[in-house]
Formats: C-alpha cells, sequence, structure tokens
C-alpha cells in the first residue's frame, strides 16, 4: 500500500520554482526530501533531493536547486547536473546516474506524492 502525501498546488511549480517535501528516511536512517517539479515538456516529476556521488542533498542545504537558466537541477557541492525530465545527471562525478524518482499523483491541481509504506 502507499502513503499519500500532498505537496504543494501544480501552479506553485515552474521555471525555477519546485516545492520541495519531507519524505522519511532512507535505509541508513538519514533523512530524506522531495523534490516536486515541473520539466520543460510540463510533467510534474519528483526525485529524491540526494547526490548520487555521495549521499548528501543536492542543494547542500542552500535551497538553490537550479543552475543559472532553471534547465537543470545543480548539486551545489559538486557542481552535478541533473536533467529535469528524468533526473538523469549529464555533468559531474554521478555522469549517468539518475536520481531516484517518486511517484506521484495530480488531481485538480493538486500534487500528492505515493510513497511506499
Amino acid at each position: 500500500m502507499k502513503r499519500r502525501l500532498p505537496v504543494c498546488r501544480r501552479e506553485d511549480l515552474g521555471p525555477g520554482r519546485l516545492a520541495t517535501a519531507w519524505v522519511g528516511h532512507d535505509r541508513h536512517g538519514l533523512p530524506q526530501e522531495a523534490l516536486v517539479l515541473v520539466d520543460a515538456s510540463g510533467v510534474v516529476r519528483a526525485y529524491v533531493n540526494q547526490c548520487k556521488h555521495l549521499p548528501i542533498p543536492i542543494d547542500s542545504g542552500s535551497r538553490e536547486f537550479f543552475d543559472d537558466d532553471n534547465e537543470h537541477l545543480l548539486c551545489g557541492t559538486h557542481g552535478a547536473l541533473f536533467r529535469l525530465d528524468d533526473g538523469m545527471c549529464i555533468h559531474g562525478p554521478c555522469r549517468g546516474l539518475p536520481l531516484e524518482p517518486i511517484a506521484l499523483e495530480e488531481h485538480d491541481g493538486e500534487i500528492v506524492l505515493l510513497l511506499d509504506e
């Protein structure tokens, strides 16, 4: 069964704007946060806020998530760039590894994450 976690309204998302939500702990006991965003084609996506190079949030606590053009998620520690549409790292030490996706649903403009129990 999936736990449903309402996060934001679709109109809260856009270029350079995303929503975050605490989603629990990973298997090592580290806190996990979701990043919810809209990609360039208008599809809502959600990823775990954790760099694939080291188990740290990609924003390193800065709350700055995007590159200067708002076209990629940016790891503030390593300079890695992640595509918005699939979370794939295209530049940096974790190149070729994707951010962990999180399932979601959209109902009447409300974005809801679907989390494993």
